[in-house]
């Protein structure tokens, strides 16, 4: 499926310069025609570190080598992305009047649709697509000048959340394979913070909490154990941390529904869409100049699940008027406003999301909620190595981001009457 390529005696430097010309000889492997300049791409990225500007003269592209210590298995990534771009293009022959642009894949030279590139003894993965034009991202909503412009863009997020669904809503799951193993696999999410919360160390002690398929087992095994750089001591203190044992039980007494989407999933009563899996609001592009939105890229965690999830994310975050670090959690606070606009945007625009699945919206943002602060509850207890701490990072910030989000969770759960009444509003 790929293309391959090697230089042997160059290596990726630290000079900017050096890496734009490692860029140039990777870029010409692909049908770009004759390049003209390379430069490193400034916008955010939080995933894939490397991506360059190339300019040709046939157009502005972008340059992106893929993360293949996050993603191991860059032919799904790859697969499941030409996949989705090609039903929204397909799906969007018939809907002139919708204003969305879907990524462009540019072939290598040799018809391939990425490049496998042999830099010294490194084998590194790299993609190359047009860039769309007169777009801007936005971090976050607070980037925006006044209240009405920040409502005005929640509901293009709610309006782009729909338009993806809905364009992406006749691709066939039963193809997609899953890049980022164990991903919204909530199941297991439940089952590592049991596992970890018992203080596991050896693989024995948890077989009977792995996952049958050898694949995904072999992918997640080690998130079911304490890890190696955490001391018994440590791992008991923070067990028993006095400010995260409510937390720990509420994760505990929540389960049931936590697993309302997965389990929907699992039994059938929820339908299998093709979803996103990261819908912050910095993966969607926004006219420059209206602000309408065009598109919504990162397509590297493309799976089966429920579109339910997607929403469940993007309301989630934006809606959060604390964010995620926020250590006084009388801040963390459901931003109704902003809620209503996300749904006003989805429910006024999507066509094809059915009714039992409308009446599940206000329980998903809850149900993701819970789930990432399941997520940062775990790896704080297991010793940090999922959500890897950087240079500069509070040694608690996991504990912290648990606590956020499950403090939202009980915040949404509070505020759970005026939410349904903005969906049925909307619906």
């Amino acid at each position: 499926m790929a293309s391959h390529a090697v230089v042997r005696n160059w290596s990726l430097e630290p000079t900017e310069a050096a890496e734009c010309e490692v860029a140039r000889v990777i870029a010409s492997q692909f049908d770009v025609g004759l390049i003209q300049e390379v430069e490193r791409f400034r916008e955010r990225g939080n995933i894939n570190l490397h991506t360059f500007r190339i300019r040709s003269d046939q157009g502005d592209f972008l340059l992106q080598r893929l993360n293949t210590e996050v993603f191991a298995f860059p032919d799904r990534v790859m697969s499941a992305m030409e996949q989705w771009t090609v039903c929204q293009r397909t799906t969007l022959k018939d809907r002139p009047e919708i204003t969305w642009e879907p990524i462009t894949l540019v072939s290598t030279v040799d018809r391939k649709p990425f490049l496998r590139f042999r830099i010294g003894g490194q084998v590194n993965v790299w993609r190359l697509m047009v860039q769309i034009p007169d777009v801007v991202t936005f971090k976050s909503l607070s980037e925006l000048p006044n209240r009405a412009a920040q409502l005005a863009l929640a509901e293009q997020v709610g309006r782009g959340l729909a338009l993806n669904a809905d364009l992406t809503a006749d691709l066939d799951t039963d193809r997609l394979q899953p890049s980022l193993l164990g991903y919204r696999d909530t199941f297991g999410y439940y089952a590592q913070f049991e596992s970890v919360l018992g203080g596991h160390r050896d693989m024995d002690s948890v077989a009977h909490l792995l996952p049958e398929s050898e694949e995904l087992r072999a992918a997640t095994a080690s998130n079911y154990v304490l890890s190696p750089g955490i001391g018994d001591a440590e791992a008991e203190s923070r067990r028993m941390d006095p400010t995260l044992r409510p937390f720990i039980e509420l994760a505990q007494q929540a389960k049931e529904h936590g697993l309302t989407l997965a389990e929907g999933v699992r039994t059938g009563w929820l339908r299998r869409t093709p979803i996103h899996g990261d819908t912050k609001i910095d993966n969607f592009l926004f006219d420059r100049e209206t602000l309408a939105v065009r598109s919504l890229i990162d397509l590297d965690t493309i799976m089966p699940y429920t579109w339910l999830a997607d929403w469940g994310d993007c309301v989630r975050s934006l809606c959060n008027v604390a964010g995620e670090k926020e250590r006084n959690l009388d801040s963390v606070q459901v931003d109704r406003e902003i809620y209503q606009a996300v749904a006003s945007g989805f429910l006024g625009t999507t066509e094809r999301a059915r009714t039992e699945e409308i009446a599940l919206m206000v329980d998903a943002v809850e149900v993701i909620a819970l789930e990432l602060g399941l997520r940062f509850l775990t790896d704080y207890l297991r010793g940090d190595n999922y959500f890897a701490l950087g240079t500069g990072d509070a040694p608690d910030l996991n504990k912290v981001r648990a606590m956020v989000q499950l403090t939202l969770f009980k915040r949404l759960r509070d505020a759970r009457p005026a939410l349904e009444a903005i969906v049925a509003q909307g619906a």
